[in-house]
């Protein structure tokens, strides 16, 4: 067996916990997908090196797209608490004055609303057809949520 044999998986996982920081930007495109886009406050407590604590806070870039962007629209408001689960997305791009331009930002599989509205609040999205040919990624997820088409559309 060789070096290359032992080489770990690429894994692109995330799971963040936090409050969006604005009301999310939730619209429809030409063809019809429902986008939206968030950003969430994740913030982190530590002690410093007199034993004080201090808080943190890290912003994070959301991509929801299609059944789950129409909920994150409907139910989220700036200050709503929210549980995202989905993969890191670097996007570069050539802005006006032709600068290149990046940013790394999650797209969501899976939202959770953690303020409960008398049901589960829980959604996720399936891969879309293509993709179902392609993975069997559907067969793993929960039969017990409401759950949502997703699609791959990078911006």
């Amino acid at each position: 067996m060789s070096a290359m044999d032992l080489r770990m998986p690429n894994i692109n996982k995330v799971i963040i916990s936090g409050n969006l920081v604005r009301d999310p930007d939730a619209r429809i495109l030409e063809n019809g997908t429902h986008l939206a886009k968030m950003s969430i406050a994740n913030n982190q407590r530590y002690r410093d090196r007199n034993g004080e604590w201090q808080e943190k806070t890290c912003y994070v870039n959301v991509i929801a797209w299609r059944k789950t962007a129409e909920l994150v629209g409907e139910f989220c408001r700036k200050g709503s608490p929210v549980m995202v689960e989905g993969e890191l997305v670097y996007n570069s791009w050539e802005d006006r004055d032709g600068n290149q331009r990046s940013r790394l930002e999650i797209n969501a599989r899976r939202i959770q609303f953690l303020e409960r509205r008398g049901q589960d609040s829980s959604y996720q999205d399936l891969p879309h057809e293509q993709d179902k040919k392609d993975s069997s990624e559907g067969s793993e997820l929960s039969e017990s949520k409401p759950m949502a088409p997703d699609d791959d559309i990078p911006f």
